[in-house]
């Protein structure tokens, strides 16, 4: 059910465009959302929107505003991720690239550009402006329209001295809202889907590959024909690693398979490595680590992958053990076709052209917010423009015309749910 009300009047591409900046520009790395959550939710204060702080940890909170209906209609739920990526000495050592919290977001003409505007912030402030439209618009609804912004949403887990809250990622504020009573009949996750609607999000492993060594000088050390002998354990996860590189290239091929929503390649990446002191190289590392992310489908056993992998590094015949230190499962959302209806309806009312008929293949082959919901019962998908490139530079970017059309699209949208009948 379309609104006769044209919500466009009520969205101002400016104010849109100036409210993705502040947040992108907000120093909120991942694991300490608190600062943007505390802006977030000034903005929704000062435009008079019902609003509150959902606090997890001292530095780690959720945001959550409502519209509240009439009553007797269905609800929606938007959502959005605060994270972003990490900074501080883990990132500097180990990445050693910009940190991209410290760029931030910036303006070229009608394009919005830096990751914290792409990931998430900018699709944020999308679904912050549609909330206020709704609003001013004054057209009556039945069911209510539920903001929620999240820690946590990007991949990160516990392992060895990294441990507590901290390092939980992978749907952790998401998890924090339904389990603390934060629900609605349907949600709709607002990231980059280049215009392709997708309920289907693959889940993910995390796995630590280890292998054992001898703590040898230099001087003394052997270099003997069979790698099992070797004492140096970086000498030997490079066996390792090739072994695992092989073996995702069959796990991937095996996995592949088209979902309704879209082409699934569920993949494999060894992320991190660690072993040995790099102050002093004259001793054979006793010790090798390496960090696996192994996507996989919605009802795959995480034991399953860990035994696979395991048989995989076994070839390698060094010793290698593997542990499991996240498992979060994909989910496929059931009882969608009322929210992608609407979904389609608007954009096509909005864009003037029907969305795509499948999303891009790595939409469908990540983890999104959406597997929470999905799998707590509350039908769930993302939905949201692309990532542009900037021909003269290739950076990626927002369109604002982009933003601005989802923005409406949304305000659409979150009428015609919360029009529908109760059951």
């Amino acid at each position: 059910m379309s609104s006769q009300v044209s919500f466009a009047q009520y969205i101002k591409p400016e104010e849109l465009a100036e409210l993705a900046l502040k947040m992108a520009n907000t120093f909120s790395p991942m694991g300490h959302e608190q600062p943007l959550a505390e802006v977030v939710y000034g903005w929704l204060k000062e435009n008079r929107l019902n609003a509150r702080l959902q606090p997890i940890l001292t530095d780690r909170a959720n945001v959550v505003a409502v519209l509240a209906g009439s009553g007797g209609g269905k609800s929606l739920l938007f959502n959005s991720h605060l994270d972003t990526e990490i900074s501080g000495p883990e990132f500097d050592r180990g990445m050693q690239a910009p940190d991209i919290n410290q760029i931030g977001g910036w303006r070229e003409g009608n394009r919005l550009f830096g990751h914290t505007v792409l990931n998430d912030r900018g699709l944020m402030a999308t679904t912050m402006v549609a909330l206020k439209a709704l609003r001013d618009s004054g057209v009556p609804i039945r069911g209510d329209v539920i903001f929620t912004g999240v820690a946590g949403e990007t991949g990160a887990a516990p392992v060895d001295e990294y441990q507590g809250l901290t390092y939980e990622g992978k749907g952790f504020g998401s998890r924090h809202l339904v389990a603390h009573g934060v629900r609605a009949d349907y949600a709709l996750v607002a990231e980059t889907t280049d215009f392709g609607l997708s309920w289907f999000a693959c889940g993910a492993c995390y796995l630590k590959v280890s292998v054992p060594g001898v703590n040898q000088y230099t001087p003394r050390s052997q270099r003997p024909d069979n790698i099992r002998d070797h004492p140096n354990a970086i000498v030997k996860m490079a066996h390792v690693i090739q072994a695992i590189e092989t073996w995702a290239r069959d796990y991937e091929a095996k996995h592949t398979f088209q979902s309704p929503c879209g082409h699934v390649v569920p993949k494999v990446n060894i992320g991190a490595i660690r072993g040995g002191v790099p102050y002093r190289p004259n001793r054979t590392s006793p010790h090798c680590a390496i960090y696996v992310d192994v996507r996989i489908l919605p009802g795959e056993d995480p034991l399953g992958i860990q035994g696979e992998l395991q048989r995989a590094v076994d070839s390698a015949q060094v010793g290698a053990r593997v542990e499991t230190f996240l498992a979060r499962a994909g989910a496929v959302g059931t009882g969608i076709e009322p929210l992608a209806d609407e979904v389609k309806k608007a954009f096509k009312k909005v864009a003037g052209h029907d969305p795509l008929p499948e999303a891009p293949q790595e939409v469908v082959s990540m983890w999104r917010d959406n597997n929470v919901f999905n799998e707590a019962g509350i039908p769930s998908l993302t939905f949201g423009p692309p990532r542009r490139r900037d021909k003269e530079t290739n950076r990626l970017c927002f369109e604002l015309d982009d933003l601005v059309n989802m923005a409406n699209v949304y305000a659409e949208v979150a009428y015609a749910i919360c029009q529908l009948a109760k059951g």
